[in-house]
């Protein structure tokens, strides 16, 4: 049962909803069949059975396929990783028939949402500092290559953080993360003879690691989306590709 709210809204603000919701999904780091699956949700709470979505990650449409149809699109430049998103997203979409907002309320939650502030890049470089550490004391690592790592991924991050105002692509900040790494670590292990490098560089670029979007990759290969699938898991392999060019190009020069 629909509350009045839902009802009173029309086939177009609610396509309109969808839509956004969508975007909000993709650029959350959402499987591309979850954000299929969410905006074809949301239509049919409003009886709108007959609506097609096509979803890659870089781009959102619906339509139908009536020759007078309609058609809305959005594309998504930038994705990240928000499970909070995802999440807040998915249960608003199975809930919607009970939803308690009208649509103007429902656009400014939506926004509000997309809008939410995120860690800062300190907060963000510190917990990549730990992460860093940890491995690299699972890996086997002492006192020395914990601090060492934790430097290291510490100072990659932050640069990384600081490069995205510049709007370059993820290849080249994950080229010149990898080329911080090499440099830290190898100059952390000439200043203290304790430290490891292997142990450093390994702990320091698992936080660099594409291991979502090549989950991800495979999910959507698995459920039937050969194109996004392939996409996100070329994506992963390339960004992994990145990292090595940057810690060799460093190791070549460092070592020659």
């Amino acid at each position: 049962m629909m509350t009045e709210k839902v009802m009173a809204m029309s086939q177009e603000e609610v396509l309109n909803i969808a839509l956004t919701a969508g975007k909000i999904l993709l650029t959350s780091g959402a499987e591309t069949y979850r954000v299929e699956d969410t905006i074809i949700r949301l239509c049919a709470w409003r009886k709108m059975d007959y609506v097609k979505v096509f979803v890659t990650p870089t781009v959102i449409i619906i339509g139908d396929e009536k020759a007078h149809g309609f058609t809305c699109m959005t594309r998504v430049t930038a994705r990240t990783t928000n499970l909070s998103l995802i999440s807040a997203v998915s249960e608003m979409s199975y809930g919607f028939g009970k939803w308690s907002l009208g649509y103007q309320e429902t656009k400014l939650f939506l926004e509000e949402m997309r809008k939410r502030p995120v860690p800062s890049k300190y907060v963000t470089s510190f917990a990549s500092g730990i992460a860093a550490a940890c491995f690299a004391v699972m890996l086997g690592g002492n006192f020395a290559d914990f601090g060492a790592a934790f430097l290291t991924g510490f100072a990659a991050m932050l640069a990384v953080k600081q490069l995205a105002v510049l709007r370059i692509t993820s290849f080249w900040e994950n080229t010149l993360a990898g080329m911080i790494i090499a440099f830290v670590a190898l100059t952390c292990c000439q200043l203290n003879s304790d430290c490891t490098q292997e142990k450093i560089i390994v702990g320091a670029i698992m936080p660099f690691l594409p291991g979502v979007s090549f989950t991800n990759g495979l999910r959507d290969f698995m459920a039937g989306d050969l194109l996004s699938g392939n996409s996100r898991i070329a994506e992963a392999f390339l960004f992994a590709a990145s990292l090595a060019v940057g810690i060799a190009v460093v190791l070549r020069i460092w070592l020659a």
